[in-house]
């Protein structure tokens, strides 16, 4: 009670050739704090694809966070709190949070968008 919890999750791997992406950031912190998480992705090429942000808290389903490729997107849970970057020459995606809520608790994934369709409702 009176904590966030973010949790990152070690790895996030693609069942096409080499693609991996590796989260980092997250830990215990208190409601109104912020949060940065990062993305680092290898094995293709970063700048051709969309990077998505998802959450997913414990017992809950899947939820989408966040989306970047040109523009960026919010999931209204996170609207007005959320900002998400990337940057093609490091081939890594950044998502802080401010103002954090119990209900922001959750495994953070980021993933990469390889075909169409509405990613909020992938």
């Amino acid at each position: 009670r009176g904590f966030v919890w973010i949790k990152r999750v070690g790895v996030s791997v693609c069942v096409c050739s080499e693609l991996k992406l590796v989260e980092s950031g997250g830990g215990l912190r208190a409601p109104g704090d912020s949060v940065q998480l990062s993305c680092q992705g290898s094995g293709f090429s970063f700048q051709d694809y969309a990077i998505l942000w998802y959450r997913q808290a414990p017992g809950g389903s899947l939820e989408w966070v966040s989306f970047i490729y040109y523009d960026a997107e919010y999931g209204k849970a996170v609207e007005g709190r959320a900002s998400v970057s990337r940057d093609n020459s490091q081939s890594k995606s950044s998502l802080s949070l401010s103002s954090l809520v119990p209900q922001d608790s959750a495994h953070y994934f980021c993933a990469v968008r390889t075909g169409t369709g509405n990613p909020a409702e992938l």
